[in-house]
C-alpha cells in the first residue's frame, strides 16, 4: 500500500502538468481562430476627369416626313407596279389612272382656247394704238376685249383640264419608302380613297423628359440610340426641345438618327444623352455610403480602411462627383464597405484597371 500511494503522489503532478499544457494550447488556438480576418475589398482611384450626366429614356421612332397619299380623282388604276417597302425617288410615277376622259377634256379645252385666241387677236386689229403700247395687257380695254372674246374663260378651262390630267398620275412627293400600299392595277377608286403611305429616310426618335432633364439639353448634343430587337446601337443628336411643359410635367424632345440605319417608324428604342459638366473629381458610386445620414467614402492607407466624410455633387448613376473630403489619386474602397469600420484591416481582392 505505501508503494502504491507513493506512485500516485508522484504521477499526480505529471498529469496536472499535461492537462495544464493542453488547456494552454487550446486557449491559444481559440485566440487564433477568434482573430477577425481582413475584409476583402475592391478598390479604385479618385480621379479628376470629364464628367457626364446621363439622361436615359424610352422613345418611339418617327419619320420627319410621313404622308398618306390619296386619290385626287375618280378612275380605274391602269398601272401600279409598287409594293410596301419599296424605295422611291421624289417625282417618281407610282400610280396611273385611266386617262382617256381626261385627255378628251384637255383636247376640247385646247381647241376652245385656240378658237377664242384667234377671235381676240382679230378684235385687237381695230385698236392700233393699243397694240403699240409696251404693255397692252395692263390696259383696261385690253382686258375687256379678252373677256368679250372668251379667251379669258377658255384659258381657265384649259388649266383645269391640264390639272385633271395631272391628277391621273400619282407621283412620290419626296424620296423615301412606301408602306401600307392598297393600290393595284384594275382597282376603281374615287377621290379621297387612301392609296398608300410614304415616309422619308430622315428618322427621329420622339421622347418625353422631365423638365429638370430637358433643361440640360441643347440642340446638337450627341445621343446614343439602342434597339433591343435588333441588338444594335445607332448614333444621333438632339434635334428639337419643345419649349412647353405638358400637364404631366413632361417636355417633348426629338432626337435625329444620323447616318445609315435600318430603323423603321414605330420602333421602340432606348435613348441616352451624355451632358458634359467639365472636369470633376469623381469616384464610383458604389464607394459612397451613408453613415448616420452622412456620406462617407473609405480610402486605403497602409492596409487599413480610413473613414472620410465627403460632400458630393453630380451623380450619373455610375460615378459621383466629390466636392470635398477626398484628394485626387486617393485609393477608395468600392465594395464590402457597408459595415466597414475605421482602421479596419483590409485585403485588396483586385483592382479596376
Amino acid at each position: 500500500m505505501p508503494r502504491i500511494l507513493s506512485f500516485l503522489l508522484l504521477a499526480f503532478p505529471l498529469l496536472s502538468c499535461e492537462k495544464e499544457k493542453e488547456t494552454t494550447e487550446e486557449t491559444a488556438l481559440q485566440g487564433i481562430n477568434n482573430t477577425a480576418p481582413n475584409t476583402m475589398v475592391m478598390m479604385d482611384t479618385a480621379l479628376k476627369a470629364p464628367f457626364y450626366l446621363h439622361i436615359q429614356s424610352s422613345g418611339k421612332v418617327k419619320a420627319y416626313k410621313d404622308v398618306k397619299i390619296l386619290a385626287e380623282t375618280n378612275g380605274n388604276i391602269t398601272k401600279a407596279n409598287i409594293q410596301s417597302g419599296q424605295k422611291v425617288s421624289a417625282g417618281q410615277e407610282l400610280i396611273r389612272l385611266d386617262q382617256r376622259e381626261a385627255l378628251l377634256q384637255l383636247q376640247s379645252a385646247e381647241n376652245n382656247y385656240e378658237k377664242n385666241k384667234l377671235e381676240f387677236e382679230n378684235s385687237l386689229i381695230g385698236f392700233p394704238k393699243l397694240l403699240a403700247q409696251a404693255k397692252p395687257e395692263e390696259d383696261s380695254l385690253y382686258q375687256k376685249l379678252k373677256i368679250a372674246s372668251g379667251l379669258q374663260e377658255s384659258s381657265i378651262q384649259l388649266k383645269k383640264a391640264q390639272i385633271a390630267l395631272e391628277k391621273t398620275i400619282i407621283r412620290a412627293p419626296f424620296s423615301g419608302t412606301l408602306y401600307d400600299v392598297q393600290a393595284f392595277t384594275g382597282k376603281n377608286v374615287v377621290a379621297g380613297d387612301e392609296l398608300l403611305s410614304e415616309f422619308n429616310h430622315r428618322l427621329m426618335v420622339e421622347l418625353f423628359l422631365l423638365e429638370s432633364e430637358a433643361l440640360n439639353l441643347k440642340t446638337g448634343m450627341p445621343a446614343e440610340i439602342t434597339n433591343a430587337a435588333m441588338n444594335a446601337t445607332f448614333s444621333g443628336e438632339v434635334f428639337t426641345v419643345n419649349p412647353k411643359v405638358d400637364e404631366n410635367g413632361l417636355v417633348q424632345v426629338q432626337i435625329l438618327v444620323k447616318g445609315q440605319h435600318s430603323l423603321w417608324p414605330g420602333m421602340n428604342v432606348e435613348v441616352e444623352v451624355r451632358i458634359p459638366k467639365g472636369d470633376r473629381l469623381q469616384v464610383p458610386k458604389s464607394s459612397l455610403v451613408l453613415r448616420s445620414g452622412k456620406p462617407v467614402v473609405f480610402s486605403i492607407e497602409g492596409g487599413l480602411a480610413k473613414w472620410n466624410y465627403v460632400e458630393f455633387g453630380f451623380d450619373n448613376g455610375e460615378m459621383v462627383e466629390i466636392t470635398d473630403g477626398l484628394e485626387e489619386g486617393m485609393l477608395v474602397i468600392t465594395n464590402n464597405n457597408l459595415q466597414l469600420a475605421h482602421d479596419a484591416p483590409i485585403s485588396i481582392q483586385n483592382a479596376k484597371e
